[in-house]
């Protein structure tokens, strides 16, 4: 649920600090970057466990493209850690490297799960 249009730019100073850099790229805009977080809250949960999927049944060529969408959705708030471990999993997958891709998909799920929670929390 979204904030009513009185609080939607009301951002804590932690949330503030936190996503300071997705700020500076909406131009300091509050409301644009609530407006960014409902979208991702919406679009990558499903899309992270799509790829999950994807890469536990081998289909690596296929989570190769998931992994990029889920990239752009999140990127929008951090172009760090662990959105930069999205590309090594890309990488892996566009190999064929089914090895690889496991272990960054079960190094990444609980970091990427606790960031997407972070963004739902900008609404």
């Amino acid at each position: 649920m979204m904030k009513s249009e009185a609080n939607m730019s009301t951002l804590t100073d932690q949330q503030k600090q936190r996503f300071a850099a997705a700020l500076e790229r909406v131009g300091d805009d509050e409301q644009m970057l609530v407006i960014l977080a409902a979208m991702a809250a919406e679009d990558a949960p499903p899309l992270l466990s799509k790829l999950a999927d994807e890469v536990q049944a081998g289909d690596l060529e296929t989570a190769a493209s998931s992994g990029h969408a889920l990239k752009g959705l999140l990127s929008a708030f951090e172009t760090g850690q662990p959105i930069e471990g999205i590309q090594l999993l890309i990488d892996a997958a566009r190999e064929h490297d089914q090895e690889e891709a496991n272990r960054l998909l079960t190094s990444l799920l609980p970091k990427l799960k606790s960031f997407i929670e972070q963004v739902k929390e900008l609404q």
